[in-house]
């Protein structure tokens, strides 16, 4: 870990166990001098990471601190939620079942059920799966915000792993569209040839879609003919799971 990103995550800690600090106290807790404390302490200012009061030039944690830890509870509850209906859906179809939520630019699995013996574990709690050519990812993007999508799309690199990946952002546009048209996405070996996934939109009571719902099995598995008993069960299930 760089140094300096050391020096800021030691800064809100330092913070979060006081009421608040000025830059001297900031300063001697980190070790380094006032003038290196105060542009830490002024780079999460302008990013809402902490406040400064005007009166006693102290600082304490701020509101984008309370965003986060929103986010975080808002995971664990989503889990709970949905937990039970994966376990029921991954006994159903005799598949694993991934849940994921969009994190810098990627899907971020954060919880999964296995399957029986049968089982391909193709994403694990933690992974990071890619927006153009995992199925999850591909949702996520499909049902973000235009603004979002945009911004997404602007920084994605295609990565290339296998000879189904889509390598441009045209080609991506394109199954974008369709995905938006049927209300699902399949990754067709574009990670792994030996892979199938397909996966669904999580949508919020507020109509936007931070989470997906996915399963993953061998491809000589996972015909047609078995994903399209699939969709329908998965849609369902993120139906049950939405918040």
């Amino acid at each position: 870990m760089s140094q300096s990103l050391q020096r800021g995550i030691d800064a809100i800690l330092f913070l979060a166990s006081r009421k608040s600090a000025g830059v001297t106290e900031v300063a001697e807790a980190l070790g380094v001098n006032k003038s290196t404390a105060f542009r830490i302490l002024d780079t999460f200012l302008n990013n809402d990471m902490v406040e400064k009061n005007k009166d006693t030039l102290k600082y304490k944690l701020g509101p984008a601190i309370l965003q986060l830890s929103q986010q975080y509870y808002k995971n664990f509850n989503i889990i709970e939620v949905a937990r039970p209906i994966m376990e029921r859906l991954a006994s159903e179809i005799r598949e694993s079942v991934h849940l994921c939520s969009l994190a810098n630019n990627g899907a971020v699995v954060i919880e999964q059920v296995l399957s029986d013996s049968r089982l391909v574990v193709s994403a694990k709690i933690g992974n990071r799966e890619p927006l153009h050519c995992s199925s999850v990812g591909k949702c996520l993007l499909a049902f973000a915000e235009k603004e979002d999508f945009e911004k997404m799309l602007g920084e994605i690199g295609f990565d290339i792993f296998t000879e189904n990946t889509i390598d441009n952002a045209d080609r991506l546009r394109a199954e974008v569209k369709k995905i938006q048209d049927v209300g699902f996405a399949i990754d067709d070996g574009e990670i792994s040839l030996d892979i199938k996934c397909v996966a669904v939109p999580i949508i919020n009571r507020n109509g936007t879609c931070t989470h997906s719902l996915g399963t993953s099995g061998a491809s000589s598995r996972m015909t047609k003919e078995k994903i399209d008993k699939i969709v329908p069960l998965l849609k369902r299930s993120a139906n049950s799971i939405s918040l």
